[in-house]
């Protein structure tokens, strides 16, 4: 943002990183430009948009992502059309930014193929982390954390209509939720650090992830006990997972943060509990 450091904006998911060199029509370049972001996105879009008519999973599920809720109030004033707007406004985001890049509207399929790639791959470092955070803890596991999803998806087997509810949970937990502390709240604070008190753009990136991600942990209400107390290693977990996704935003752009905490969600809140469904 801060024109002092690059003649382009240096904090808008769709910017090529000065580290791919002049390498504008390969991979790495071709995946963090706004249109292969957004039809790399549009698949999950319309999945939860859909969902939100009640059409998937037989219910309403607004109230149980948190991201959505907090990005629908600023579209209130609208009605019931505000429910869709932040899909509207990031998909409006996502053509401005590819309109303002005078760059061809050729699709790559290879790049997006290489996208979900990519994307299966850095989930690793989460399943990792995890692992060693729950080392000797009693095998709760990743099914853990996919129990805070259970009082809204309940139990049932694969492909029923409890398994699609919980899988446009975790859609709509991967899209919104990178939506929100990451294109959002990361822009705001890299633009308040740098242009607004003039520090640079390092700390202006630091503090964005770093601010982004405590606001990330403090959403998630299944790091409280029915005890009173934390659970510490779930919120470790999601802290470090947050910086995570913060610093993919940064240099790997917005579809592949999205793709990687989606990829989580998947894991933990889909497949496993879907083959736990399938054995009961």
């Amino acid at each position: 943002m801060a024109s002092k450091h690059s003649a382009q904006p240096v904090i808008l998911p769709t910017q090529v990183a000065h580290s791919w060199g002049d390498d504008r029509h390969g991979y790495f370049s071709l995946s963090m430009r706004p249109l292969h972001i957004l039809v790399f996105l549009l698949p999950i879009i319309v999945y939860y948009e859909i969902g939100l008519l009640g059409w998937i999973g037989g219910e309403n599920t607004t109230a149980s992502l948190t991201s959505h809720e907090l990005l629908s109030r600023f579209f209130e004033v609208f009605g019931v059309l505000g429910l869709h707007l932040p899909a509207i406004a990031l998909v409006v985001t996502l053509l401005l930014q590819h309109l303002f890049t005078r760059k061809t509207w050729r699709i790559r399929p290879m790049v997006l193929l290489a996208m979900i790639a990519e994307s299966a791959f850095l989930t690793g470092p989460l399943i990792i982390l995890w692992m060693v955070l729950n080392a000797g803890g009693g095998g709760g596991g990743v099914a853990t954390e996919s129990e805070a999803l259970a009082a809204v998806t309940g139990q049932g087997s694969l492909f029923s209509s409890e398994f699609q509810h919980r899988l446009m949970i975790a859609m709509g937990a991967g899209l919104y939720e990178e939506m929100l502390f990451r294109l959002v709240l990361i822009t705001m604070l890299h633009f308040l650090v740098t242009d607004v008190l003039r520090f640079n753009d390092k700390a202006g990136k630091i503090i964005g992830v770093v601010g982004a991600a405590l606001a990330f942990l403090w959403i998630h209400d299944q790091i409280h006990l029915s005890t009173g107390g934390v659970d510490l290693r779930l919120a470790a977990f999601i802290l470090i997972s947050g910086i995570y996704l913060g610093v993919l935003f940064l240099v790997r752009g917005f579809g592949i943060a999205v793709g990687v905490h989606l990829m989580w969600d998947l894991l933990a809140f889909v497949i496993l509990p879907g083959f736990r469904d399938m054995g009961s």
